[in-house]
């Protein structure tokens, strides 16, 4: 993995749990959590990987960072200021929950 790669998943990932934490005010983004961002090879998409506090709430989740996309990457242009942004997916991050069921039966 090239350090660029892996310094810009670093950042975006930094940057978008900021703005959920602080300015976006939607209320199914309660209790989002980013966990990792991974970049593709031509550095073109990122998945965007997140869980929730709650289960149960992840289809609202990925509804709520869909209406808060366009927001977000006109914020990542401007604090990155990078030419060309990455097309961002959202996706709910299951090893978490997997690693959690198999903590609790252990």
């Amino acid at each position: 993995m090239s350090v660029k790669r892996s310094r810009l998943e670093k950042q975006l990932m930094e940057e978008i749990a900021k703005l959920i934490v602080g300015e976006l005010k939607d209320p199914g983004l309660a209790g989002v959590v980013i966990t990792r961002v991974v970049l593709s090879e031509d550095l073109r998409n990122a998945k965007v990987y997140f869980t929730t506090f709650e289960e149960g709430r992840e289809k609202e989740a990925v509804r709520a960072l869909e209406r808060a996309k366009p927001y977000i990457r006109s914020y990542l242009i401007k604090s990155l200021r990078l030419k060309r942004l990455p097309e961002l997916y959202f996706i709910f991050d299951e090893e978490l929950r997997r690693m959690e069921r198999i903590w609790q039966r252990l």
